[in-house]
This record gives structure tokens, sequence and C-alpha cells, in this order.
């Protein structure tokens, strides 16, 4: 062996060793490789790639790899990328341009939610890539456990730890993934855009955005309502200077509102002590009267959402400062396009603990910390506004090219004899212990057989 060589070889041995888990071997040539900060050459981004996508519960995971999508088109001009989704027109109707995509068929009823071998191409001819990215991991993977090569074999058969790679979500509870993308340490960011967004004309100003998930989402429920009622409070209090205000409400409030005579109640009791008349704009365009004594008076208006990504992003853009959401893609529309002049209300499901908790710090806002504040609290309205230290230390743009230069350089050493040992030591071994001995064993046979 040269130089190079040994060190490469001592490099993987020395990670390997170190590693915590043995689900993080089959990153360690990656990580190798990214540390050695080597140029990648312009005919090495030649590939197709073929980034799959299974989405589950709206448009975040469509909007995740639609982002990923481009990033690889701006990072890497000669690139080829489709994407594989069962759910071609609900990208399409994001009004994307210039996207190439591959129809999945499911062989169940459902399109989304499902898993690998739910699926199969509509054209077989059509699933022969040089690198595959599964963007972002499969909801059931993200919430119960690791990814899993054979998993994924049954759609694509050739895949392997050489030719595939794992997006998560925004601090995904099942790591490791190729591209940990979240807020924190060994974190690769958030992404962020930077979008011409006009001016919507879908409301007058003044007015509230929120956008929640609900209800009926994974059973957060119980905590959907308090949480709703407890911005309501607060930014009712904090606005009530204003003779008129309103608030775009997500359908499932409006919905709610409608039907539950409860929740209707409780709704006018958290706007009733600062706003005389209430009303509810239901998506059918119905007025419902909550309140109606002299005075100043809040709308709710649930006849704006849903609207197409520009659109959204706009109504979050110019509405006033205090703002309620939920999921990855709208908190970072938020952070993209308002860095100083909004301060963020999260509703928390439980898997997104560790990710609001590291943003707090970063934001910095304490009260996002603990799930009973951190969708606003009285205690709250004056607390200031700073996002920038979030888009200037976490911007998946910076952070995570190094990583996918080293994707693509791990598959054009595939191979590479150490590469292609380390492997294959990683794949036949139950423990790292045992990889260590066959990758060394491996690497002694081939360089005394080639040295004779």
């Amino acid at each position: 062996m040269n130089k190079e060589e040994q060190y490469t070889y001592h490099d993987l041995q020395h990670k390997l060793k170190n590693s915590k888990y043995y689900e993080d071997t089959t990153y360690i040539p990656l990580y190798h490789l990214e540390e050695q900060k080597l140029k990648l050459q312009p005919k090495q981004s030649k590939v197709h790639v073929g980034l799959i996508n299974i989405p589950c519960s709206g448009f975040g995971d469509i909007v995740n790899c639609s982002l990923f999508y481009q990033y690889l088109k701006e990072w890497y001009p000669d690139i080829r990328v489709s994407i594989c989704t069962p759910e071609i027109e609900k990208f399409r109707s994001l009004k994307l341009k210039g996207f190439k995509f591959i129809e999945l068929k499911s062989k169940k009823k459902e399109k989304e939610c499902g898993n690998y071998g739910d699926y199969k191409f509509k054209n077989k001819e059509q699933s022969k890539f040089d690198i595959i990215g599964v963007v972002p991991l499969l909801l059931t993977e993200r919430m119960h456990g690791d990814f899993i090569l054979s998993h994924l074999q049954k759609l694509i058969p050739y895949a392997t730890y050489f030719n595939t790679f794992t997006v998560s979500e925004y601090n995904g509870q099942s790591p490791p993934y190729t591209f940990p993308i979240g807020v924190g340490k060994d974190y690769l960011g958030l992404f962020l855009t930077d979008m011409d967004i006009p001016r919507h004309d879908l409301i007058k100003s003044p007015y509230l955005m929120s956008y929640t998930a609900g209800i009926d989402y994974y059973g957060v429920g119980t905590h959907a309502i308090l949480c709703y009622l407890s911005f309501l409070e607060m930014v009712t209090k904090k606005y009530n200077h204003y003779s008129k205000l309103q608030i775009i409400v997500p359908t499932w409030v409006s919905i709610a509102i409608e039907d539950n005579s409860t929740f209707k109640s409780k709704i006018k009791k958290s706007i009733g002590t600062n706003f005389n008349k209430i009303s509810l704009l239901t998506g059918e365009k119905e007025e419902i009267i909550l309140k109606n004594d002299p005075g100043n008076s809040f709308i709710l208006r649930g006849d704006i959402l849903p609207q197409a990504r520009d659109k959204f992003i706009s109504l979050i853009k110019y509405s006033l400062p205090d703002i309620l959401l939920t999921g990855d893609q709208s908190i970072t529309d938020a952070f993209s396009h308002c860095h100083m002049n909004k301060r963020i209300w999260y509703e928390t499901a439980p898997w997104k603990y560790e990710f609001i908790e590291e943003l707090s710090k970063v934001i910095p806002n304490h009260y996002l910390q603990d799930f009973r504040t951190s969708c606003g609290c009285l205690q709250g309205i004056k607390i200031h506004l700073n996002n920038s230290e979030v888009v200037k230390k976490y911007d998946f743009r910076k952070l995570g090219k190094p990583r996918m230069d080293a994707v693509l350089l791990h598959y054009h050493l595939r191979e590479d004899p150490i590469f292609q040992f380390y492997m294959e030591s990683i794949v036949h071994s139950r423990t790292k212990e045992k990889a260590s001995e066959k990758f060394k064993k491996k690497i002694k046979q081939y360089y005394q057989i080639n040295n004779m």
C-alpha cells in the first residue's frame, strides 16, 4: 500500500473501532471522504439520481423532496435527477418547473404512507439509477426504527449501501441518516430557500397567521386544542388595540367550531375577554357569529387555507409578528423569508421535542421547550425577535453540500479495493469487532497477492 492507501485503511479502521453504534458503520466511508475535502470533478456529478418519495400526511414530505431536488440541480449542473413517487399530481400542484418524475404505482388502495414493498414502478424500464436517495425516510421508519436496506430492495433490488442515501426529517428520531437535517450538534441544518414572494391579495392587514396539524394528527388531539386556545389567549390580549383583527385558521379549527359546541364555547372564551364581536367565516363563506356585542371585532378566517406554496409563504411573510406553526416546512419557510420580524410559536408533536428544544436555544425562546407554553403564553408576549442565528448557523445549502460530494465520491470509489472490502466486511458481520477483523484480513490477503 502507498501512503494514501495506508491512511485510508487506518482511518476507516479507527472510525470503525470508535463508532458508538454498529448502525453508524455504513456511513464511515462518507465521513472519511468528507473530512478529506477532496475536490469533486465535474464528470463525477454526471450520474442519474433517483429520489424515492413516499409521502405521508399533507405536503411536508413532498416539499422536502422537491427542495432536495433543487439543491442537487443547483450544486451539480450536469447531474440528472428523477423523483419517484405515487403522488406526482401533488408535486405538480406546487407549480414546480423543470422537474422530472417517475411514477410509482401502489399495490394497495392508498397511495400514501406505505412501505417500499407496497409500490412498483409503472414503467420498469425507468427504474435504473446510479444513486438512490430516500427523501425523506418513510414515516414508519422515522418513527419506529432504523432504515433497513432489505426493505428498499423490495422496490429496487440493486440498492446497496454504496449507491443509497437517506434524508431525515428535522432532528429525526431514528438515526443514523446520510443527511441528518435539523438543528443542533452534528445536524446539517434546515432546507432554507430564497424565493421571490410577491404580496398576496387573499386577506387585508392586519391579520394573524396560524397553521397547525389538527385534532386527528397521530393522537395529539388534546394538545392541539389546548395549544390553539393558548395562542388565541395570548394574541388577542396583545393585539386588542385593533378595532378589527383577523386570524387565518387551519381547516380543522373551522370544522371543529362548526361541529363541536364545547370547542366553540372555549374559542369564544379565549377571545371574548379582549374582543366584543367574534365571528367565523367558514370554508363555504358562511358567517357564524360567536359573540355580537358592540366594539372591536375578531374574525376567524377558515376560508383562506389551503394555498399553493408561494401564496402560503406570502401569508406568513405579511402577517403580524406572532405566528403559530407546526411541521418542518412551514417553520422553515418562516425562517427563510422572515429573518427578523416573526416570533414563532410551535405545536410540538411528541417526536419533535428534540428539534424544538434545540431550536429554542438558538432563537432564543425558552417557552418553546415546554409543550404547555410552546404555542404561546401570556408571559411570552414581550419576547424579542431574533431568528438571524438560525439562518446563519443552520443553512443546509452550506452544510449539506460537502456530504453530498462525499456521496458522489463514495459511489465512484465503489470498486476501490479498500472501500469495497470495508463495505463487504460491514455487510457480512454482526458486530464492529468482527467487521474490523474481516476488513484487516481482506486487505492483507489482497495486497499480499498483488505484491507477489
